[in-house]
């Protein structure tokens, strides 16, 4: 117990003679005042995108309910006169309703989402469902070129990118600090090796940048005050462990003990190779040119589509739809006239599965794609991370192909609603608009369990890092035991 107590005095001498020394060089606090500014920056920045996404929600929510008040009000509307007559087969007609009254399924921004914003800002994150199926965008907005080059400034990248430069700055002068002072050789007589010392010194390092996440962390929960307890703590985790990588990484370096010079370069170096060259390979390696996957050009496909399918026999179209959804086929199935609206529907649903077929491997090869990202996870832990940052914040590929899935079946749901009325020549009541199907926004729902495997490889990394430079700093290099 005696021991235990001299080693603690012991390290909270070496803390606050750290932390002192740190503080008169002006070393921490210019750390602190460029990491705190420069985080203060990226969580408005985030706040302000996630504020704007919600308020794009808040007003489609709004226009929804005034078109259907509107709609609901002609189901009593008097039909004796031309305008009340006009309101109530608007309020009554299925393809009315679903033009009105489509429903907007939209992928919400998460409590963390202003952190990273991941695909939020280039990927749509609401969708108008309709029967028919469209791959025309109905908005586009422009976007600035510089923007779209530099990417976004959120906590995220200062996480990724710059608290990492953080450490190297202020741990490459460790070890050869002490060499170059000529104290190592008195440490080594005092303490008989210095290895505890200098992993104690990294440590107080890492607490004060990992204190600086905390901090630009409970700054976004206090602006958004929607954070849950379990994000926070996934995103604190993985911070933790990808600082762990580069602690572990630094600690390796280290150990090389070479000069202050060698030990700054080699870690910029290494900066240089994990953030920059790294990524931008493996983005070499998967970047598929894939011409199917243009906006521009899958709406070209769908208007000659159209085009083809409008001129076919409307028998031939029926029969088509008829194969496929069988339900349907009554007495009335080939009543084609001015009031029936069974062409048309059978039409749209021809043109959506004649796309489907075209589009089937783009598709395939967009999963593949992802896939193979997935896969090269563990040799990239800088993208790994973004990726797992994006998890909590629901801003990842993965997060907005999961909303793709996700609108395809409300889609169908939606459409399978709708027919019902369409192909029973059946009008809508007061009783049909309460319902009308629902959207339930839902997030994928294996994301904790791939935060939690991201956090183990982190740390066990980081680990295997921190061992094998605490074997090569315990050798000998220079003839002394260090």
């Amino acid at each position: 117990m005696l021991v235990l107590n001299n080693k603690i005095n012991s390290w909270k001498q070496i803390i606050r003679f750290e932390l002192h020394t740190l503080l008169r060089t002006g070393t921490l606090p210019a750390l602190l005042l460029i990491i705190l500014s420069a985080g203060t920056a990226a969580v408005l920045f985030g706040h302000h995108i996630r504020v704007h996404q919600l308020n794009t929600l808040d007003s489609i929510r709004i226009d929804y309910s005034i078109q259907y008040d509107k709609l609901y009000k002609g189901l009593s509307a008097d039909t004796s006169t031309p305008e009340g007559k006009a309101a109530y087969i608007s309020a009554s007609h299925p393809a009315v309703i679903d033009y009105r009254l489509h429903k907007t399924v939209a992928h919400p921004p998460a409590a963390f989402s202003g952190l990273s914003v991941g695909m939020s800002d280039m990927t749509r994150y609401y969708v108008p469902v309709t029967v028919k199926e469209t791959y025309v965008p109905v908005e586009e907005k422009i976007n600035n070129p510089l923007h779209l080059l530099t990417g976004n400034f959120d906590v995220s990248f200062l996480i990724i990118y710059l608290l990492p430069l953080a450490l190297i700055c202020t741990s490459y002068n460790l070890l050869a600090q002490e060499k170059e002072q000529g104290t190592l050789s008195l440490l080594i007589i005092q303490k008989g090796g210095i290895a505890d010392l200098l992993f104690l010194r990294l440590l107080i390092r890492y607490a004060v940048v990992l204190c600086c996440v905390l901090l630009l962390t409970l700054l976004s929960i206090t602006l958004t005050q929607t954070a849950s307890f379990a994000d926070t703590l996934s995103w604190l985790l993985i911070s933790a462990a990808y600082l762990a990588v580069w602690t572990g990484i630094i600690w390796l370096l280290l150990s090389w003990n070479a000069g202050t010079a060698v030990s700054l370069i080699t870690m910029l170096c290494a900066w240089m190779f994990l953030l920059v060259v790294l990524p931008s390979l493996f983005n070499f390696r998967l970047n598929h040119a894939d011409t199917d996957e243009n906006t521009a050009i899958l709406a070209s496909l769908q208007r000659e589509i159209e085009w083809d399918t409008w001129d076919m026999p409307q028998q031939q179209v029926l029969d088509s739809f008829y194969a496929v959804y069988p339900v349907y086929r009554n007495s009335q199935a080939y009543d084609t006239s001015a009031s029936s609206t069974r062409r048309m529907m059978a039409y749209y649903d021809l043109v959506s599965r004649r796309m489907q077929r075209l589009t089937a491997q783009a598709t395939i090869n967009r999963i593949q794609g992802i896939q193979q990202i997935n896969h090269s996870y563990q040799y990239n832990p800088a993208v790994y991370t973004q990726a797992l940052l994006n998890s909590v914040a629901h801003t990842d590929i993965a997060d907005y192909a999961y909303f793709q899935q996700q609108t395809a079946l409300f889609r169908q749901q939606w459409k399978s609603f709708l027919y019902y009325y369409h192909f029973n020549d059946k009008k809508f009541s007061a009783d049909d608009y309460r319902i009308l199907p629902v959207y339930h926004p839902s997030y994928r729902p294996d994301s904790r369990k791939l935060q939690l495997q991201g956090v183990c490889h982190l740390l066990l990394l980081a680990g295997g890092l921190l061992l094998t430079g605490t074997f090569l700093l315990r050798k000998n290099h220079t003839g002394h035991r260090i």
